[in-house]
């Protein structure tokens, strides 16, 4: 009998092995197919562990070498229990955002509020997703932005001409989501092939072969200066919205004086961008006269700031599509949040569902934040003081690490650099589903249930199905949810009411449903009883009426072009183009890391829909590159740099640029007996410096590199 099954891959049946897509999915990903091989991987972890050298005298020496010893729950959190006394204050809650789906069970969720029931913790301030525009964009628009409702697809496909898609690749990114995709904004991608799109990026990804559109591939981290060009056209020729500029923005001035070259003397003309981006000055030309002539709007894909100035070519991006002066017309402007989660699909009526947090009272404890990507830097430097923001910190000395889901190893940028501060801490805990090289790099280790294996409450992306997450198969040996887990730590130290009333997942799961529910009944809109609801394992909620098309940006009171308060940072405080330290260096190749289609980060790497080359990473390069180094099809190569080494499969592409490698992030770090990474995990060669002090965040798409062939595959 087939069973429901809600993920963040998408909801899907399963029966005896086989898988079948949920019926109000519009787009069903093919990623669903790769739960039968999860469930039973080799790789999963069947029973609490603990580190042998770790147990018998707390040495840390052997992480990542060390063989663990089966201990039962019990003496795993009787030892946990001391850890965490002895580590107080210097505490770190290092869980990913994704992990498990849930409005209980979600891992970060879970681990972040065991810690502030203790006391407080050590906890990441922003994501590694888009840390530098988080930390950019209140300085801009006064508010953080990035996560705020986007603008519907529906008024993009009603009202612009030409769309403009900046590092982005959405039919890729939204394949996924926190809550559960149902991939609606497909439909509006159909319509969207019949508009102008245009894209910028280093390759011809699949949104824009889907979209049949024009693409303008330029040199990796260079978006700024061509952005920056068409302002100085724009200005020149007398194209621009003086009315908009006036009435809406500050800082106009400073960022006219740097286009014009009023302080360097270097005007940032269509010149000046050709030779840094390596484009023809004509390709650009022809891009600024159609965005001055035509009705548009610039989408932004999050690898831009996630690069060497990262939060300057946001401001670019945010400066050009002033000058033009359609922020804030319907479907047109700018847009930062339709690359993720299904966003931008229409919105009716619908009520926010509550979650482990907010069902419950607020819990006041003592938290310390740290930049996001920062934890590395901490481990290796306790008490460093470091510039960020308007301000200086001191790096906290963190003696515990408590770990969900947190897969460090695939999106901490220099691996390697990563394993010397793993062996800083005192001690490790991972909570895991699997035996991941953060897992390996663990003292103590718990194993997770997926879902499927326990029980739990979740709402799809658009917001309009209730599901009802359920065991539908044994206990995977002794796996728990996160939930439980937490749980009985929790309980240890007499904390468990705190942390969830001493009740059950699935008496949680009850209240939120009931809470939701009663928020309906306000509007006489009727959801089932609870029993029908989790009998049935889904409810899509009767009677929601769509709401009008949504334009963000529509109250508009002011952008900053030229904060001040960045200017007494010491830095430029307008958009500008800085060339990266990481691109000074005699490596010849740049490497950029998009997000695969066949993983949700590092997620399903170990699934059997996994697109390996000669169990290899695929790495995919242009022929002209292969030729000059005899490179063929399915050959295997070795991608390095001063930090690390990857071996990958290769596949010739003729859309990718000739002096860049595409390696998609989130394979599983796989070392040899030399540290060399067998499975292509990109962060080995990716550097872990700051975009800028404003944010302290990642560049993992500021890399350049080097290869050889390794092994043919004749």
């Amino acid at each position: 009998m087939k069973k429901l099954i809600a993920s963040r891959i998408g909801a899907f049946y399963y029966d005896d092995g086989k898988v079948s897509p949920f019926e109000f999915d519009e787009k069903a990903s093919h990623m669903i197919n790769s739960y039968p091989s999860r469930i039973n991987s080799a790789s999963r972890i069947k029973y609490p562990m603990i580190r042998k050298s770790f147990l018998a005298n707390k040495d840390k020496s052997l992480r990542g070498k060390d063989e663990f010893i089966r201990v039962s729950w019990q003496e795993a959190i009787n030892i946990i229990h001391e850890e965490i006394i002895k580590a107080k204050g210097h505490i770190y809650a290092e869980s990913y955002e994704w992990g498990g789906i849930g409005q209980v069970s979600w891992g970060r969720m879970c681990v972040q509020r065991l810690m502030r029931v203790l006391g407080g913790a050590i906890f990441e301030e922003n994501d590694y997703s888009t840390g530098a525009a988080l930390a950019m964009m209140p300085y801009v628009f006064s508010s953080k932005v990035v996560y705020e409702r986007p603008t519907d697809l529906k008024a993009i496909c009603n009202n612009a001409e030409l769309v403009l898609f900046i590092g982005a690749n959405p039919l890729v990114t939204n394949l996924i989501s926190h809550d559960v995709p149902l991939h609606e904004h497909y439909k509006y991608y159909e319509i969207l092939k019949n508009k102008n799109n245009i894209f910028i990026d280093v390759y011809a990804n699949e949104s824009s072969k889907f979209l049949n559109a024009k693409n303008i591939i330029i040199n990796p981290n260079t978006d700024s200066a061509l952005l920056i060009s068409i302002c100085t056209f724009l200005y020149e020729n007398n194209l621009y919205n003086k009315e908009f500029i006036k009435k809406y923005c500050t800082g106009f001035d400073e960022f006219k004086d740097y286009f014009l070259g009023n302080n360097d003397g270097v005007k940032k003309d269509f010149a000046w961008a050709s030779e840094i981006c390596k484009i023809e000055q004509s390709v650009i030309k022809n891009l600024a006269l159609q965005l001055a002539n035509k009705k548009s709007i610039l989408i932004l894909g999050r690898s831009i700031q996630r690069q060497a100035n990262g939060e300057f070519n946001y401001l670019a991006a945010i400066s050009l599509a002033a000058m033009l002066g359609h922020i804030g017309k319907d479907g047109l402007g700018i847009e930062f949040n339709l690359i993720s989660g299904c966003k931008g699909e229409s919105v009716k009526n619908v009520k926010k569902i509550k979650d482990l947090n907010s069902i419950f009272p607020k819990i006041t404890s003592n938290d310390i934040f740290i930049p996001t990507s920062r934890l590395q830097e901490a481990l290796l430097n306790p008490n460093k003081a470091i510039k960020y923001k308007e301000e200086e910190i001191i790096l906290p000395d963190i003696k515990l690490l408590i770990n969900a889901s947190s897969s460090f190893f695939t999106h901490q940028p220099n691996t390697n650099k990563s394993i010397k501060a793993y062996t800083k801490a005192d001690c490790i805990i991972c909570l895991e589903p699997f035996f991941t090289y953060d897992a390996k790099m663990s003292d103590i280790i718990l194993p997770v249930a997926l879902e499927g294996e326990r029980e739990d409450i979740a709402i799809s992306s658009n917001k309009e199905i209730i599901f009802a997450l359920k065991k539908i198969k044994d206990d995977f040996y002794e796996a728990k949810s996160d939930f439980q887990i937490c749980k009985m730590i929790a309980k240890s130290f007499n904390k468990s009411y705190e942390f969830c009333k001493d009740l059950d997942e699935l008496d949680i799961v009850e209240l939120i449903y009931d809470d939701l529910k009663n928020e309906y009944k306000k509007d006489n809109i009727y959801l089932p009883n609870f029993n029908e609801f989790y009998e049935k394992s889904f409810v899509k909620i009767p009677s929601l009426k769509e709401q009008e098309s949504y334009t963000r940006f529509k109250d508009l009171k002011n952008i900053n072009l030229a904060n001040e308060k960045i200017s007494k940072m010491g830095l430029n405080a307008y958009a500008h183009y800085k060339k990266a330290d990481e691109f000074c260096n005699n490596y010849p190749y740049f490497l950029v890391s998009p997000h695969s289609k066949y993983r949700l980060h590092s997620q399903l790497d170990n699934s059997d829909i996994a697109f390996k080359i000669n169990n290899k990473e695929p790495v995919y390069l242009n022929s002209k590159l292969a030729k000059k180094h005899k490179i063929k099809n399915n050959d295997i190569v070795k991608i390095f740099n001063h930090r690390g080494a990857v071996l990958c499969g290769v596949v010739i592409d003729e859309s990718v640029k000739d002096n860049v490698l595409i390696l998609h992030q989130g394979a599983w770090f796989m070392p040899d007996e030399n540290g060399i990474c067998q499975n292509g995990n990109a962060n080995v060669l990716t550097s872990s410096k700051i975009s800028s002090i404003i944010s302290c965040s990642n560049i993992a798409h500021t890399c350049k590199v080097d290869l050889s062939l390794f092994k043919s595959a004749e």
